[in-house]
């Protein structure tokens, strides 16, 4: 679908009344050279209808009601109109307005707009506006592109003060026509766009989505993200601000991740994570230096940056003599450094130590700084700080971040001379790290790209068969995943039949309705005779007429779960998690979307609390993390062989044993569609 004559338009016709005197005058502000042609059937100097316009607009505004947008639609896509924006509401997130929004498709064939019930876009490349509202930005030749499905909270972001450079402003709406997934495709072929920073309440088509993030990486641009959806009421909101649901919130922080994409938990972390994917693109390591005049600043970068995935390798060996002659005496080289004061007004030692920092191959070296306000007291020579720090980096490869500890300590004179420097302006200390950490996170899932396959559904009215435990675990064994010795009988064959295997056993109830057998009365643990097998097995009876009998495994390390489960979006994905009776009270659990490998497996599963039994808890033995990697690598495979028919499995647990003994599938339920 080419785009280019929606968001790049040459002529431009603005349809309506009040908000749309918006349009007309950021155009104006903006310095937009192109035609821009008023349609008002009533007022002075309007043309009365598409009818009358000289010729095919590129772009249109449809600031009318939604029962006139059909018409002028239906209108500009006859005459050959590049593409619209419908800014009424009141059609697919309305019960009355389905009808509506079906017209509105037909109307429009081919041609593409966005909306319904969206702002418009800015276009500060091109120096243009279909906003209904003031557009602030400034024209820019760089710069990252924003795509909203919130009109508010994109003006929002259009708003910021922290002189992120910003193209595009693109509102979605409803998505009828023009989805997230289209949009990203369009920035990432524009070679001014940067990165790309979103405000999603939903996605529709997963699979599309995972392409078009693919395009946007292969283009070099990364995305960073705000994704409403954590909180019931969240969820709530967003169906009736957009008629969209927005899934699975665990399932959507799997999928981020596998892409490498920066989920951010605010529209301040947000614009910090642009700017240094606008300046620096994908950080290549965590591993960073920050530096200042404070030991307390110091101080509170190690606290923050605690829980995060960040590094602060010391200064390599080289570089050290250099750092001790350009800092005073009791200077102590650490990271983070705080070199105290001693230099801070000898410029040009503090030259040579901004340039020996940038030469020690960190991601990124931070110079933290809070300057006064210019308007209440003088900042020149924080100012020349800054000025030694720019001329270091025009000396070296480094990559360099001036920060504030406070989000309003860094004014737009300084923003201005960073970008213009390449030295990211980083506001807000905490913010600055989480930017840190997701910028590292995409470069290494860029560096290890593997995107999720993401599986059709299963028709709606098919018909599921539960396989039993027997069954499912002989299903599983074609896979390598084993359970234990057993055998399928009749309840009367109970006890001749343990004698056989070996005590001490299981037994369980075994039947189609027999899911959750435990509360039910239905298994009988460490079983050493056969008398007492019998016993058990007859008071079964009158939950079934056969019994599984099982060796019970006595050496178990630590109780895992693995599981299926087959999500409305995401299709087929894999839990792992703390197995037995506490799956649901711990909630000890992680998820993976297909394919996995098995350094992902393994990430997943040092990932879990439970690692730490595994691990040899207070001198126990550790449990063979091998063989439950292989495991979920296998249990991976079956379900892509069986993705057209599977529905849900669950086994637990799988019980792991010591290192070098493996792990034993000791129950397993099953889901799949019959045939």
């Amino acid at each position: 679908m080419n785009l280019e004559r929606l968001f790049r338009p040459r002529s431009i016709a603005v349809y309506g009344g009040v908000w749309s005197d918006y349009v007309v005058e950021q155009c104006l502000k903006l310095g937009f050279d192109g035609n821009v042609w008023r349609v008002h059937p009533k007022r002075e100097g309007c043309y009365r209808s598409t009818a009358d316009l000289p010729h095919a607009p590129d772009s249109a505004f449809l600031g009318i009601s939604r029962t006139l947008v059909i018409n002028e639609i239906q209108a500009l896509n006859s005459r050959g109109a590049g593409g619209a924006v419908v800014f009424a509401a009141g059609f697919g997130e309305v019960a009355d307005g389905k009808e509506l929004a079906t017209k509105l498709s037909d109307a429009a064939g081919d041609m593409p707009f966005t909306g319904p019930n969206c702002y418009g876009f800015a276009n500060f490349f091109d120096r243009l506006s279909l906003w209904p509202d003031q557009a602030v930005g400034h024209t820019t030749e760089r710069g990252v592109a924003i795509l909203g499905q919130s009109g508010t909270v994109s003006i929002s972001l259009m708003y910021q003060r922290r002189s992120l450079p910003v193209g595009y402003v693109i509102t979605m709406g409803n998505q009828q026509r023009l989805d997230c997934s289209d949009l990203i495709r369009y920035v990432a072929d524009d070679d001014r766009v940067s990165a790309i920073g979103m405000y999603l309440e939903s996605i529709g088509n997963l699979d599309k989505f995972v392409q078009a993030v693919s395009y946007a990486r292969e283009k070099g641009k990364p995305v960073a993200l705000v994704k409403v959806g954590k909180s019931t009421k969240s969820q709530q909101t967003a169906f009736s601000h957009t008629g969209s649901l927005t899934g699975s919130d665990t399932l959507h922080n799997v999928l981020f991740d596998r892409l490498g994409i920066a989920r951010c938990a605010s529209l301040a972390e947000l614009v910090e994570t642009l700017k240094l994917f606008h300046c620096f693109g994908p950080l290549p390591s965590n591993k960073i230096a920050v530096m200042g005049a404070s030991g307390g600043d110091m101080a509170m970068v190690s606290d923050l940056a605690y829980s995060l995935d960040i590094e602060f390798p010391p200064q390599p060996a080289e570089q050290i003599p250099e750092l001790e002659a350009s800092t005073g005496p009791g200077v102590v080289i650490d990271n983070p450094f705080d070199f105290h004061t001693y230099t801070w007004f000898d410029s040009e030692m503090m030259h040579r130590m901004f340039r020996a920092m940038l030469r020690s191959n960190y991601a990124v070296v931070a110079f933290m700084l809070d300057p006064p306000d210019e308007t209440r007291a003088d900042p020149s020579s924080f100012d020349l700080a800054v000025d030694m720090l720019i001329k270091a980096v025009s000396e070296t490869n480094g990559n360099a971040a001036m920060l504030s500890s406070l989000s309003d300590n860094l004014s737009a004179y300084n923003h201005t001379k960073g970008f213009a420097a390449d030295v990211a302006p980083m506001q807000g200390l905490p913010e600055f790290l989480k930017a840190v950490e997701h910028s590292a996170k995409t470069g290494k899932t860029w560096r290890n790209w593997r995107p999720p396959l993401i599986q059709s559904r299963l028709a709606s009215d098919c018909i599921m068969q539960t396989v039993m435990e027997y069954d499912a675990k002989a299903l599983l064994k074609k896979f390598s995943l084993l359970g234990p010795i057993g055998q399928l009988v009749n309840i009367a064959d109970a006890g001749a039949t343990a004698s056989t295997l070996g005590y001490p056993v299981v037994i369980k109830a075994s039947g189609a309705d027999l899911a959750h057998k435990t509360e039910l009365g239905g298994v009988v643990l460490n079983l050493y005779s056969e008398n007492a097998v019998q016993k058990a097995a007859d008071e079964m009876s009158p939950l079934c007429n056969q019994v599984l009998v099982e060796s019970m495994i006595t050496d178990g390390v630590c109780e895992l779960i693995l599981g299926v489960t087959r999500d409305d979006q995401f299709g087929l994905t894999i839990t792992i998690g703390a197995g037995g009776i506490f799956t649901e009270l711990l909630k000890d659990s992680v998820s993976l979307l297909l394919p996995v490998d098995k350094e992902s497996v393994e990430t997943a599963i040092r990932s879990l609390k439970v690692i730490s039994i595994l691990d040899g808890w207070r001198g126990a033995a550790t449990g063979d993390i091998k063989a439950v990697i292989d495991a979920v690598i296998n249990l991976a495979e079956f379900t892509t062989h069986y993705q057209n028919q599977l529905m849900e499995l669950d086994i637990n647990p799988l019980i792991v044993r010591p290192t070098g003994k493996g792990v034993v599938v000791a129950d397993a339920l099953i889901r799949m569609q019959e045939n």
